[in-house]
């Protein structure tokens, strides 16, 4: 534990209160859904690769709350609170210093 620090925990996922919070918004997705050919949505996944499985979808405009990176993949929590897990960084903008 860290000393006088309290925790902070943010749809499931427990950081240090010192950390810095980091937003991203969800952009630069394809109007035309498509589940069959990846279209229209970023999938959310269990783990930092594309053969990880699907938790969930975001779309164009949806808001997160942006943990950590590792490599291309950023794991991250919906601010609505739908979904958790990791997420391409390509089509989230946000101003994060990871």
């Amino acid at each position: 534990a860290l000393a006088g620090l309290s925790a902070l925990t943010i749809a499931g996922f427990t950081q240090p209160a010192a950390a810095q919070y980091c937003e991203g918004k969800v952009r630069g997705l394809s109007n035309n859904y498509n589940p069959a050919t990846g279209s229209g949505f970023l999938a959310v996944r269990a783990g930092p690769t594309r053969s990880a499985a699907q938790r969930g979808e975001l779309f164009n405009g949806d808001t997160v709350e942006i943990f950590r990176r590792k490599g291309n993949w950023y794991k991250v929590a919906a601010t609505d609170g739908s979904v958790e897990g990791w997420a391409s960084v390509r089509w989230i903008r946000n101003d994060c210093r990871y």
